[in-house]
């Protein structure tokens, strides 16, 4: 049962104050940018990784604050009536993608010393496929993929401003944008972290504030709970108020929710800690710090960002039940319940507190805008412009060219968003794009064997079985095409491959993983039609067969030189049984700051049981399950207490910034 579609028109009254609000926080923003312009100025390792000398606090908060945008509350508020709040797993499901990167991968990434993510390619891989690969995901994810994420973070903001304040998309995106280029362009990302870091507080303080007061003008959340079953029915409140959806529940609920749950986290996306995450930890002033930092960061974006959104979702369920807009073209009144996170904050909130609101959304897009803008640009200079185009400018010349870069990218993800209507679809996209790739990014770490080519086959082959999804219309014509695929990856490794005995003997074992997960693809493909071809039901057939593509490529092409894997090791020596042919190569031992242990397996492990325990024993509380929800907190701080002894007795290593050689230092 679903409440007639109701048309939008709140019309809220900003007074002096309000205003005053919002003033304030903008020039609070250019300020705090003005005063980083000078040190960022200074170099493109400033610009790009603040000189290598973030404190963890700072990093972490960062990191929340980029993925906390104004069209973040609204997404997560509208999967209530969309889903139900168990449609969080859609990023629920990557808490221990997060763990066993706090673990396994933030150390990495600060031994790395490196500039960008991108720039990994040139000390893991050795020869022209390298090149290739630094140059195709420079552009890549600067350009198609960065747009996508700035275009729904765009749209949500254009939301906001356009029904608060009456004004066109067109305008309300323009607005924002000026505001974030003045001083994330000049800035760089020094200016990005240290506003990101106030504008987290202002913009979490407000959605707190906006809970409290959504829930006590509805009278209470039993009465809200109440009055929900009258509107929706019974079965469809249980499975909007549902955690974790049962296995009956109706449209798959319990199915998506275990895609989510057992595939997801460790197929899609920065498995290891990529893209800004990586910019953030790159910048720390040490290993520590980056450990540290991205500790930090899960435990605010997992546990203490959601569940304000979800109970200001769960009031406007209720009070506002059906909201629509006219669309411009059909003038057709269309449902859209992201609008009421916007309506019970216009409805609610007195002067004052509304424009600190409204400043806290400001906050939250700039935050986000700001670093994907600043991390886009430093793939188009680092990775593309400098190493392609011109290599030996002077260093200010690449300052003014990151500059103009900074404000492209902000011109291009401003356009994309005009494509754009639903924030949460825009999410799905992204996952459905990156299915797959995420294992790569995973073992390039810890498997010798992984070369330029893995990742390559992996990018093309997931982009090729989405786009047949999304573009194909016969079933029948898809299946065809994908069981196609298949066979010629099987055909590939038979003819290059296992018709030579010598090969045969040395990747049998890889040879028969290849053909399992072939074998696996075919029998997807032509026992299981999907419902519905979006993410995560496309994880079915693009992880199967991506990895078999990217396998198939990685045992049919060269490894990389041994002289490159030594350099690398030498660098940031991971462990595991992964390198330990590169290791007996080796005459320096560096088993003392090996990550592949038991004792960060438990880390990861616990950590990630600590996290959902608290989430959900949150959730239940707030939901009148006070008795197991107490529970659950219970085993948190038991995980909690057990992790933070282990890491009473780690020892780190601070990377020693040598010219001529690499070295560390271990201390405790």
């Amino acid at each position: 049962m679903n409440p007639a579609p109701v048309e939008f028109s709140f019309q809220p009254q900003l007074t002096l104050i309000d205003w005053t609000a919002i003033v304030v926080f903008f020039v609070a923003s250019i300020l705090i940018g003005v005063v980083f312009t000078r040190r960022a100025q200074r170099s493109v390792k400033d610009y790009f990784a603040s000189g290598q000398g973030v404190a963890w606090w700072m990093l972490g908060t960062s990191m929340v604050a980029t993925t906390f945008a104004a069209d973040t509350p609204l997404a997560i508020s509208g999967l209530v009536v969309k889903q139900g709040i168990w449609g969080n797993w859609f990023w629920w499901a990557q808490i221990p993608q997060f763990m066993v990167g706090v673990f396994f991968f933030s150390r990495l990434w600060r031994r790395a010393r490196i500039l960008t993510d991108t720039e990994l390619v040139d000390i893991r891989y050795s020869g022209r496929p390298a090149k290739l690969l630094r140059g195709f995901r420079a552009l890549y994810f600067a350009l198609p993929y960065n747009c996508l994420i700035m275009g729904w973070v765009n749209l949500g903001m254009a939301k906001i401003i356009g029904l608060t304040f009456n004004v066109p998309k067109l305008w309300a995106v323009m607005i924002c944008m000026v505001i974030t280029v003045a001083y994330s362009a000049t800035s760089g990302l020094w200016g990005v972290m240290a506003t990101g870091f106030f504008q987290f507080f202002l913009a979490m303080t407000m959605t707190i504030v906006l809970a409290f007061v959504a829930v006590s003008a509805a009278g209470g959340m039993d009465t809200i709970l109440l009055r929900m079953g009258e509107l929706y029915g019974a079965e469809k409140t249980a499975s909007m108020l549902s955690v974790i959806p049962s296995p009956d529940a109706p449209n798959y609920a319990f199915t998506v929710f275990l895609l989510y749950f057992f595939l997801l986290w460790w197929t899609t996306g920065t498995t290891d800690g990529g893209a800004f995450f990586a910019q953030r930890m790159i910048s720390a002033k040490n290993e520590r710090h980056s450990f540290l930092g991205y500790l930090w960061f899960n435990i605010a974006h997992s546990v203490i960002r959601p569940w304000p959104w979800i109970i200001v979702g769960i009031v406007a369920a209720v009070q506002f039940p059906g909201l629509a807009v006219r669309h411009p073209i059909s003038g057709q009144l269309e449902t859209d319940p992201e609008l009421g996170y916007i309506a019970a904050m216009l409805t609610y909130l007195g002067p004052g507190v509304l424009g600190l609101t409204l400043a806290g959304f400001l906050a939250a897009f700039m935050s986000t805008i700001s670093t994907q803008i600043n991390w886009g640009a430093s793939y188009l200079i680092n990775d593309f412009y400098r190493p392609f185009i011109r290599k030996d400018a002077p260093e200010r010349h690449y300052v003014r060219a990151s500059v103009i870069a900074v404000i492209l990218s902000a011109l291009l993800g401003g356009l994309v968003s005009f494509f754009m209507d639903d924030i949460f679809l825009g999410w799905l996209l992204l996952s459905a794009i990156n299915a797959g790739i995420g294992v790569v990014f995973i073992v390039r770490w810890y498997w010798w064997r992984i070369n330029a080519w893995s990742e390559i086959a992996a990018i093309l082959s997931i982009l090729s079985v989405v786009a047949l999804m999304l573009l194909v219309k016969s079933e029948d014509v898809l299946k065809a095409s994908l069981v196609a695929i298949v066979l010629l990856d099987i055909a590939a490794l038979v003819v290059f491959g296992l018709r030579k005995p010598e090969w045969r003997r040395a990747y049998l074992g890889s040879s028969i993983l290849i053909v399992a997960l072939a074998v696996l693809a075919l029998a997807l493909v032509l026992v299981i039609t999907l419902p519905e071809r979006v993410f995560p039901w496309t994880l079915v057939y693009s992880v199967p067969i991506s990895m078999a593509l990217w396998l198939t490529a990685t045992m049919l092409t060269r490894p990389v030189d041994d002289a490159q894997l030594i350099r690398f090791y030498r660098r940031v020596h991971p462990g595991g049984p992964g390198w330990a042919r590169i290791a007996a190569m080796i005459p320096e031992d560096y088993s003392a700051g090996h990550l592949f242990t038991k004792k960060n397996i438990l880390g990861a492990v616990l950590g990630s049981i600590a996290m959902y325990c608290a989430l959900i024993g949150a959730g239940w509380i707030m939901l009148g399950n006070a008795l197991p929800g107490v529970g659950l907190l219970l085993v948190t701080i038991v995980c909690a207490a057990i992790i933070v002894k282990n890491l009473s007795t780690e020892k780190w290593e601070a990377v020693v910034h040598d010219t001529d050689k690499l070295a560390t230092v271990e201390r405790s």
